[in-house]
């Protein structure tokens, strides 16, 4: 038989609520950082779906917390439009505008043109077929099928010597 003996005098009984203390302290400085976290998190995606709303444009705005405190990374998908193709100067104002909104650091943005394949913009076997009306595809169907063309021929190696020496 084990017979256990337990006396609580008052410097334990303070020492035990000082730890259930600072472990409930800790629970709640844990759940309040989280709750800010993801305030952050809706705050950025507001702001820059906010942004690209006035400007006419429809974005899907996700956005993720790094492994720092304040450091944050954003995913916009958007139609690809042709006002998006130097995106790079509206990242840094979105960076820049976020930080002075919320305090928050946005390390990068990251952009993402989901095109949907409709039976319109599939391509005829011919391959001259898009239907789709956006300067920015027909822009760079031309130069791919610009850059596509080559011409060879026969030249007579004095016609070959004298282009090297012209240039």
């Amino acid at each position: 038989m084990f017979t256990l003996t337990i006396s609580l005098n008052s410097l334990a009984l303070y020492i035990v609520a000082a730890d259930v203390l600072i472990l409930f302290s800790y629970i709640l400085y844990i759940l309040n950082r989280k709750r800010q976290l993801n305030k952050a998190v809706n705050t950025i995606t507001e702001l820059i779906t906010g942004y690209f709303s006035n400007s006419g444009a429809e974005t899907r705005v996700s956005c993720f917390r790094l492994d720092g405190n304040n450091h944050f990374v954003t995913l916009i998908e958007s139609e690809p439009l042709k006002r998006f193709r130097y995106s790079i100067i509206l990242e840094s104002n979105l960076i820049s505008h976020i930080f002075k909104t919320t305090g928050t650091v946005v390390e990068k943005i990251y952009w993402r043109f989901p095109i949907k394949p409709s039976r319109e913009m599939i391509a005829t076997p011919d391959g001259n077929n898009l239907a789709d009306d956006d300067a920015y595809f027909s822009d760079v169907h031309a130069w791919a099928k610009a850059q596509g063309e080559y011409q060879v021929s026969e030249v007579p190696w004095d016609q070959y010597e004298n282009s090297k020496v012209e240039k």
